[in-house]
């Protein structure tokens, strides 16, 4: 293998899919980086950060990612003789742009952060493009046929087939994705078994989207025609997982972000995420008030305070609704 000029022009990197633990030891020569016992910390001339990657059981690994760039990337994935799905749980933040090109499928952001869960085969090439200063984040698996065959039920060859057809599926990364991604990035560390922790919350992110994918037909997930619309969405997802601390910005301020009407935000938004924008922001702001609580670093007064309410009865009510118990009791629910 030939190293790479990384102090010199964009570094492109030319595979074809492998699972996870080979692609990482691969991609961790190629860029000269530092390799530990469960993970490569990238050289500072190529980018700050790690991977780290495990085969959970024969047929599936994981790959996990956490690095901002010091250089333009660009990864060609070339097309591979056996089938293999790859899901992709991601999140970029960049001052330029973001560009993905999978068979026929575009995506193309330049709004400064975007995410994505998507599903994408091995049959299929694949071309990311990543300005230097981009800041990537996320999880990837990768499931063979065999594993495929032996775990959805009711999967057969013409099922097989229709994946092999389809270049990409995309959804949205809900805030329960998101959780779940915090957990592998934040508190793995923390659990004694830190490895059968992260390999529990990969099978369930697994389980959920391909559940998902099955259950909504003919093997495609939430798919808008628009792919500004579904950028839109995730935007405004994103600004109201951002506003803990704030009032709940309106929904005539939503739309004008989203560039749209407020009645094609609200019914496009619910199709997203499954609920109404407000239930949505208040159910997840409750959510992060459960894990500031259950933290035990705070008082349920600050933590009410630290969510912007002013009146504690109310704060407590809220969350009554949500969990069905008071946040003061949270230590005996736990």
């Amino acid at each position: 293998m030939n190293m790479p000029d990384i102090a010199g022009k964009p570094l492109v990197f030319k595979y074809y899919q492998e699972d996870y633990e080979k692609w990482v030891k691969n991609f961790g020569t190629y860029v000269e980086a530092k390799t530990f016992a469960d993970r490569i910390e990238y050289p500072e001339n190529f980018a700050t950060g790690y991977a780290k990657a495990k085969i959970v059981e024969p047929g599936l690994s994981y790959r996990v990612v956490n690095y901002t760039l010091n250089k333009d990337l660009e990864y060609l994935r070339t097309p591979a003789e056996q089938l293999h799905l790859m899901l992709y749980f991601y999140e970029f933040y960049f001052d330029d742009k973001v560009y993905c090109k999978t068979g026929n499928t575009i995506i193309e952001s330049n709004d400064k952060y975007y995410s994505t869960a998507l599903m994408t085969n091995s049959l299929t090439q694949q071309n990311l493009v990543l300005k230097k200063g981009t800041v990537v984040k996320g999880l990837s698996v990768q499931i063979s046929e065999d594993w495929l065959m032996a775990n959805i039920k009711d999967i057969t060859p013409a099922k097989l087939d229709m994946i092999k057809q389809k270049d990409c599926i995309t959804d949205f990364i809900t805030a329960k994705h998101s959780k779940i991604l915090s957990d592998i990035f934040n508190n793995a560390a923390a659990s004694h078994l830190p490895q059968l922790f992260i390999k529990s919350r990969v099978l369930r992110l697994t389980e959920h989207f391909l559940n998902g994918v099955c259950n909504k037909g003919q093997y495609n997930t939430t798919e808008f025609n628009n792919p500004k619309d579904f950028q839109a969405i995730i935007k405004v997802e994103h600004l109201l997982l951002k506003n803990y601390t704030a009032d709940f910005p309106s929904i005539e301020t939503l739309a004008k972000t989203a560039y749209m009407s407020e009645s094609k935000l609200k019914k496009l938004f619910k199709k997203a995420y499954g609920m109404a924008i407000y239930q949505y922001y208040q159910k997840n702001r409750m959510h992060k008030a459960k894990e500031l609580l259950s933290s035990r670093k705070h008082s349920v007064s600050q933590v009410g305070a630290m969510l912007g309410y002013q009146n504690m009865s109310n704060f407590s009510a809220a969350f009554k609704k949500e969990f069905s118990f008071l946040p003061s009791e949270i230590r005996e629910a736990l």
